[in-house]
C-alpha cells in the first residue's frame, strides 16, 4: 500500500482461517511411515509467526503465509489477529484496524463529491481514485455501484456495465 490511504476492507489483505487436515497420529501415518513433512497428502505448514510447524486444526493464512491462530499478531499492540476478519499491512509490519487508523488512516478526498473522507470511514476504490460508498455510482443512471459490480471507467468517470455498452455502442455507430 502506497501512500497511507485507508483502502475498503475487501481490498486489504486478509486474514482468512483454513482447515488444516491432520492424520490420527502427527507423527506417523497409517503405514507407520513419517508424515512430519506432509498431513494426509497435505504439506505441513510453518508458522511466519514462531517458526513451529502447524498441526492445529485451523490456521490463518494472511500477507501470503500461514500463521497459528496466536502468532498472528499487530506489530504495535500485540493483539492476537486470529479473531478479527481482517488485518492491515504496511512495510511488512502487521497492524490492527485501531493502529492502522491511528498510524496511516489519512482518509484524503472523494473522487466524485470532492468532499473529505474520513479515516474510519469504509471507502470504494479504483485505480488512483478513492470515494465514499454512497458516491460510487453511475454518472449516466445514478446505480449504486458495490463489490462484484462490473464498470468501467470513461475519461475518469464511473459507468455501469449497462452504460458502458451502450456508450461503446453509440461510438461503433457514429
Amino acid at each position: 500500500m502506497d501512500g497511507g490511504i485507508l483502502r475498503d476492507l475487501r481490498n486489504m489483505t486478509r486474514g482468512t482461517r483454513e482447515y488444516n487436515k491432520k492424520s490420527q497420529n502427527p507423527g506417523m501415518n497409517s503405514s507407520g511411515q513419517s508424515t512430519l513433512d506432509s498431513c494426509q497428502g497435505q504439506q505441513v505448514k510453518s508458522c511466519a509467526g514462531c517458526g513451529g510447524r502447524i498441526f492445529d486444526r485451523y490456521l490463518l493464512h494472511a500477507v501470503d503465509r500461514y500463521w497459528h491462530t496466536g502468532c498472528l499478531k499487530c506489530s504495535c499492540c500485540q493483539t492476537t489477529l486470529g479473531d478479527f476478519n481482517s488485518c492491515f499491512v504496511k512495510a511488512g509490519m502487521i497492524f490492527c484496524r485501531n493502529d492502522y487508523l491511528r498510524l496511516f488512516g489519512n482518509g484524503g478526498s472523494c473522487g466524485s463529491c470532492g468532499q473529505t473522507i474520513s479515516a474510519g470511514e469504509l471507502v470504494m476504490k479504483t485505480g488512483h481514485s478513492v470515494y465514499h460508498v454512497k458516491c460510487f455510482t453511475c454518472v449516466t443512471c445514478r446505480h449504486q455501484l458495490v463489490t462484484g459490480d462490473r464498470y468501467s471507467i470513461v475519461n475518469g468517470a464511473l459507468l455501469c456495465e449497462q452504460d458502458s455498452v451502450k456508450g461503446l455502442k453509440e461510438q461503433k455507430d457514429a
